[in-house]
């Protein structure tokens, strides 16, 4: 278990944590919540021991093995490959193969008891190296990098050619893979596309040992938490129930603390009332002294932390416009001229439309979406404009398109110098910037706080069609659930880029898959999406299967009924041989046939395996062992590709 008793910590003048006293008990799965730097990180960091405390006592298990998932990659070269890095995950295996080799070199030279002493040795290092789950290692790596994105042709690449988000990624699996007793993960799902998140969700259901989760993805928090620590205020607050739970819990706590407080503020103000009335009567010496040890004696209440406010971020209605948005017509784009990243793309977008383009990263959807916002000009193909539509786009780099040193109000004023100072600011408090808070600099704006000036500034030329990239990467779990309610709540049209599942699922309502340079639409939600990809992903699974069959195995009817039909064999021909020699030769026939049959019956039950397997796996049951089902579907196909090598070469050989 992991018990903070009392602790404290501070940087400047800041209290992150002010003697906070909470349990994580062993298996349990706890989502770390609460907002952009109160906190959540720096109890990791105490936890990891990267941080000591400044008061109070930590508590961990002896000998546990700590998994820890940073936000950011540690700046250090590596000069090895993706594989490599992500298979050196455990550090105690190193020394041990070391040690294992130098052992197997001095058994050819030992004897007697020595040679025993080293056997020994030896058995007890094989068996630690399996406990750590050295032998598997590299299978395991193999299937979380092809589960993350990766493709099999970029194991070899060196690290340090990936981008900084790829390298994450591969952080992540090194982290995932070590099997930690106690696994600390940091916003795991940054830098991830939207099938990573649900490879990442799928792995993590099947961890035995306890997580902390740090995620602004109410998806990974709600389906694989049981457990919820709100850190705020300086405080943290254990909730014994996942996501939704905390929600509920969280207002009826609120409510309480409130009337706590407003009792304790009414009988202070009594008792100083009383005190300050009385204090010069000599009368009332006796009862002034008392009211004054009543006050000395009052616990201190604290004012309850204001939950977060839902109500900043108003999208404005949009102008009128016809029912026809936009469309495009056999698009063709290419940024050098050589690899496409779209080819013949159609695409009919009407009003009133939330579309989310979803895919792999690297497959379009931030090239299509500024396709549509007119960014980028397509080398072949039309896009066509509906009648008075106005475009609002927000990309991924809109807050470093904002002058840090400008103030929010003239930040506004220049996207429209022709709108008055007074509708400016009207539009600013709409969007939760009132009074003197519209003359701050934006660079000391939050996350959330930028999303909202970002939108101010799209809406003062008011759009009716709005295009946004990845617009909730800098929102904590507040910020997007207000996002979400306002795209679902608008009345114009939306199309946008978004890895969070959760905001996807609550605010599309079409989906635009971007794969291969091509796309796909799907006239429903999220839900309905995953239903008609798992369907045509398990489709295309079975005709695979049903190919290499059939291209590998005989016909069975033509084999069992014409077997005296294959008779150009190296085997030897038993109507040319003496008697004996001639039985012994069907003899050896019959046998090879009944080792043939084997084969294929074995070979019958792996397909039956691996089809079994890939229904499953496309299946989407939360309750399921994905990443082990990944490696035994790994393990099934190469017994089956050995299997079906040596039929080939058998049967050849019998003239089967």
């Amino acid at each position: 278990m992991i018990d903070f008793i009392q602790v404290s910590k501070r940087f400047g003048t800041q209290e992150v944590l002010d003697h906070v006293s909470f349990r994580v008990n062993a298996g349990e799965h706890v989502g770390v919540v609460g907002p952009n730097g109160a906190g959540k990180s720096t109890v990791f960091s105490l936890i990891s021991g990267e941080l000591s405390s400044d008061g109070g006592e930590i508590s961990l298990p002896k000998n546990v093995r700590l998994g820890h998932l940073h936000q950011q990659l540690h700046a250090y070269a590596q000069e090895g490959s993706l594989l490599d890095y992500t298979c050196n995950a455990i550090p105690e295996l190193k020394p041990m193969v070391a040690e294992i080799h130098q052992i197997e070199h001095n058994l050819l030279t030992a004897s007697g008891e020595e040679q025993a002493r080293l056997l020994q040795r030896l058995g007890d290092l094989q068996h630690g190296f399996e406990h750590l789950g050295g032998y598997d290692l590299k299978a395991r790596a193999e299937a979380a990098l092809s589960g993350l994105g990766f493709k099999e042709s970029e194991f070899a690449n060196p690290f340090r050619s990936f981008s900084g988000g790829w390298q994450m990624r591969a952080e992540l699996v090194r982290t995932l893979i070590a099997r930690p007793d106690i696994l600390l993960l940091d916003e795991p799902s940054n830098y991830l596309d939207l099938p990573a998140v649900e490879w990442l969700q799928r792995f993590l259901r099947g961890f035995e040992g306890t997580m902390l989760l740090i995620s602004h993805d109410r998806y990974l928090l709600e389906t694989l938490t049981d457990r919820t620590l709100e850190v705020c205020g300086g405080s943290a607050v254990k909730y014994s129930g996942g996501y939704t739970y905390y929600i509920r819990e969280r207002e009826q706590r609120h409510m309480q603390q409130e009337a706590a407080y407003r009792n304790y503020m009414e009988q202070k103000e009594h008792l100083e009332s009383f005190i300050s009335r009385f204090r010069a009567q000599a009368t009332k010496a006796a009862q002034v002294q008392s009211r004054i040890k009543m006050l000395e004696k009052m616990e201190v209440v604290k004012a309850p932390v204001a939950p977060p406010n839902f109500s900043k971020l108003r999208i404005p209605p949009p102008p009128h416009c016809g029912a026809h948005i936009m469309s495009v017509e056999n698009l063709n784009f290419s940024y050098d001229g050589k690899r496409w990243i779209l080819r013949d793309v159609n695409l009919e977008i009407g009003h009133g439309q939330k579309i989310a383009l979803v895919g792999f990263n690297g497959m379009g959807k931030t090239t299509l979406l500024r396709l549509l916002a007119g960014a980028l000009t397509p080398q072949a193909g039309t896009r066509r404009e509906g009648h008075k539509v106005v475009l609002g786009y927000q990309s991924q780099d809109f807050a470093e398109t904002m002058p840090p040193d400008q103030s929010l109000l003239t930040i506004v004023r220049n996207a429209n110098s022709a709108v008055p100072e007074r509708d400016v600011r009207g539009l600013l408090g709409s969007f939760g910037f009132s009074g003197d808070a519209v003359n701050k600099p934006s660079g000391v704006l939050s996350g959330g706080e930028k999303i909202r000036l970002a939108f101010a500034r799209i809406f003062i030329n008011p759009p009716n069609f709005l295009l946004l990239d990845e617009p909730t990467t800098n929102l904590d779990i507040h910020g997007r659930e207000a996002l979400e309610k306002a795209v679902r709540n608008y009345e114009g049209t939306v199309c946008f880029v978004s890895h969070d599942i959760a905001f996807v699922r609550g605010a599309a309502d079409r989906i635009v898959s971007v794969a291969d340079g091509s796309v796909t639409s799907y006239p429903g939600g999220y839900d309905y999406y995953l239903e008609k990809t798992a369907a045509r992903d398990s489709a295309a699974t079975r005709n695979s299967q049903l190919e290499t069959r059939n291209s590998k195995l005989p016909a069975r009817n033509s084999k069992l009924e014409t077997p005296s039909s294959k008779l150009e064999t190296p085997m030897p021909n038993a109507q040319s041989l003496n008697p004996q020699a001639a039985r012994k030769a069907r003899a050896q026939e019959r046998e090879a046939q009944k080792e043939l049959r084997k084969m294929e019956a074995a070979m019958e039950a792996l397909h039956g395996e691996q089809r079994a397997i890939c229904e499953q796996l496309s299946g989407g049951d939360p309750e399921l062992d994905y990443a082990a089902l990944t490696i035994h579907l790994a393990d099934v196909i190469k017994k089956l590709n050995t299997l079906e090598a040596k039929w080939l070469e058998e049967a050849e050989r019998v003239g089967a």
